[in-house]
């Protein structure tokens, strides 16, 4: 293994005007928005490397497959196709690289980089010039990732090679933004169409910025869901208790007018019309029930939850349900309490509609300062990262809206689901403290 001396190799044509000559041991990652970001990037950043007699490493990950990849390369290298017998590129899918036999091992994607490195020089190329996408990566793998790309950027330094990480920002916390460029030497995003480079101080000047614009979002968006919720049970309260009490009120009236008729025609209509009153009474019952159930606010959240399973799936469906409570204080703040009384509510209601499964357990337990709720199936099951690849063009209250939510109050959402074998889905979130 020989690794590089001090730019001893002399700077490196990029092909990206934004980032322009760089040293060997140079690792940036850019973040993205649509799949023409990644074309206009990585396709002169690869015909810069050929050129220069480099190994390149194409590793791709929706919403740029390995494909269309080479035919957006192709348009602008010519003999493409020899380069690719060769070896000097290959182009292949992130499951191929990072995810061997369905697992992410970051030792040995590390080991891959050194060894790809090693297979170069011996071969006579310059130095390996490398991307990878990273929408593959699954919310559970973050942490692990980020550990990885810490220790590729400490390697790097030291070989003939240059990285280049694709990050989608539309599915970035700006917490893991802040992550991720700390990773990396320097940083390329698209501002107002032109690509521009965040380098050591521009990027802690920005950090301070978006952390400053995170806090008022998280604030603004605690506020919405407490004040969405309050006005759920205003309206669920009023139709529950002074509607349908105008409504009982108004049939027993017409029902001793009923009694007061002598036409018998008459007296038939007055009851047909009491029996609609009932009707309608019931329904509006049954809509305020489903606006906001009252059971959160008259028993409390664990009491409550006990309820919902009560109410969702013993009386709606044929999956037997187990609930546990460990029988601890938890004391929650309203906007904590009100995510997780929701997210039960509609993560049960995935189970009933698309689980197919025979079982359900929801448990609440107590751990440390943190709060754990967990809907556990025995259904179908699937793949979070297929999930995770979809949910732009999915709405609603789902597994990554919750999980959105939840980091906004300081907790998380784990997912533990693969086809056919069930699916497990745990809410962390903090304890309010007790003086």
């Amino acid at each position: 293994m020989t690794p590089a001396k001090d730019n001893e190799q002399g700077f490196r044509k990029t092909g990206i005007p934004a980032l322009g000559d760089v040293p060997w041991g140079t690792h940036v990652c850019q973040f993205y928005h649509t799949k023409e970001d990644l074309i206009d990037i990585l396709v002169p950043y690869f015909k810069a490397g050929l050129e220069s007699h480099e190994l390149c490493a194409w590793i791709t990950s929706e919403p740029l497959c390995a494909q269309e990849a080479k035919e957006a390369l192709a348009k602008s290298v010519s003999g493409l196709e020899e380069y690719i017998r060769s070896g000097q590129i290959e182009i292949i899918s992130a499951g191929e690289w990072y995810l061997k036999e369905g697992a992410f091992d970051p030792r040995r994607v590390l080991k891959g980089w050194i060894n790809k490195h090693n297979k170069a020089l011996g071969s006579g190329y310059e130095g390996i010039r490398a991307t990878g996408n990273t929408l593959w990566l699954e919310k559970r793998l973050w942490r692990d990732f980020m550990d990885y790309e810490k220790e590729l950027n400490e390697i790097i330094r030291q070989y003939r090679i240059i990285a280049l990480c694709s990050y989608c920002l539309r599915d970035c916390e700006i917490s893991e933004v802040i992550q991720v460029s700390n990773n990396h030497q320097f940083a390329l995003i698209r501002n107002e169409g032109k690509w521009e480079l965040l380098k050591d101080n521009e990027r802690k000047l920005a950090e301070r910025k978006l952390l400053a614009y995170q806090g008022r979002l998280k604030s603004l968006a605690s506020e919405l869901a407490l004040a969405d919720e309050k006005e759920k049970h205003r309206v669920a309260v009023q139709m529950r208790e002074m509607s349908a009490q105008t409504l009982i009120a108004s049939k027993v009236k017409l029902e001793m007018l009923s009694k007061s008729m002598s036409s018998e025609e008459f007296r038939k209509i007055v009851d047909d019309v009491c029996q609609m009153l009932i009707a309608t009474t019931r329904d509006l019952q049954s809509l305020s029930l489903e606006i906001n159930s009252p059971t959160l606010y008259e028993l409390g959240f664990e009491k409550g939850v006990a309820c919902l399973v009560e109410e969702q799936i013993d009386s709606k469906s044929a999956i037997k349900s187990n609930f546990e409570d460990d029988g601890q204080v938890k004391p929650l703040s309203n906007d904590v309490k009100i995510l997780l009384f929701r997210s039960v509510r509609e993560l049960l209601s995935n189970v009933i509609e698309h689980s197919h499964a025979q079982n359900v357990k929801v448990s609440i337990r107590k751990l440390g300062s943190q709060i754990k709720v967990r809907i556990e199936d025995d259904g179908v099951g699937f793949s979070p990262s297929e999930m995770a690849q979809r949910k732009g063009k999915q709405q609603g209250f789902g597994h990554f809206s919750i999980g959105a939510r939840l980091r906004e109050l300081g907790g998380y959402l784990e997912i533990d689901s693969m086809p056919e074998q069930g699916c497990r889905v745990t809410m962390t979130a903090p304890l309010t403290s007790v003086n």
